[in-house]
This record gives structure tokens, sequence and C-alpha cells, in this order.
């Protein structure tokens, strides 16, 4: 069980560094972009994971494990930080707005779609 749960964080964390990558390629402006959706989507597919009311197994294994490795609170913070510290006030507000708020109705969307499934 442990192994796959490494395993599953593993390749949350791998997606997660190439959608990164991919993502602020094509960015024109300074703003984290890339974990703004990273964290969105791991939040709907939370959701969606808690909604099909999956097994405890199956659950570590893509929801802490997988899930785990591709979302980022540390680098939210530390983005969030970094705007702050540069001046960045209303790059600041909106992106903690937008993580925060979108974030949870993102999850609540998940789990309704989960159930719905």
């Amino acid at each position: 069980m442990v192994v796959m749960l490494g395993i599953g964080a593993s390749l949350g964390a791998v997606v997660r560094y190439f959608l990164t990558n991919l993502i602020k390629q094509h960015q024109q402006i300074n703003f984290p972009f890339a974990t703004l959706f990273l964290n969105i989507s791991g939040a709907f597919l939370l959701g969606m994971l808690i909604g099909i009311k999956t097994t405890p197994t199956l659950y570590a294994v893509i929801g802490t494990g997988f899930l785990g490795g591709y979302t980022t609170f540390s680098t939210f913070n530390t983005e969030l930080f970094a705007l702050i510290h540069d001046k960045e006030y209303p790059g600041a507000i909106l992106y903690a707005m937008i993580s925060y708020v979108i974030g949870i109705c993102c999850a609540f969307l998940g789990a309704l779609v989960g159930n719905w499934l």
C-alpha cells in the first residue's frame, strides 16, 4: 500500500512538473497561472474522487498520492508571498481569492460530478 501511494505521489509530481513548464512557456504576464491551474484542477479531481465514494485504498493512492503530488499548497503560499513582497497587491489578492473561492467551488462541483457518475 505504501509503495503504491509513493508511486502515485511520484507520478503526480512528474505531471505537475511538466504542466508547470508547459504553462509557463506560454504565459505573457508574471502571474502564477500554473500553480493556480494545478490546484484548482486538483481540487475538482479530488472532489470527484470523494463524490464517487471510492475505496479507502484507491483514495489513498489517487487522492493522497497522485493528487497530493500533483497539487502544491506550499508553492501557492510562496508565490503569494512573492507577489506581496513585490508589492503586487492586486495580483496577490486576486490569486488568493481565485485559489480559495474557485478551489472550493471546483471541489464541490467535482463531488457533484462524482455523485452523478
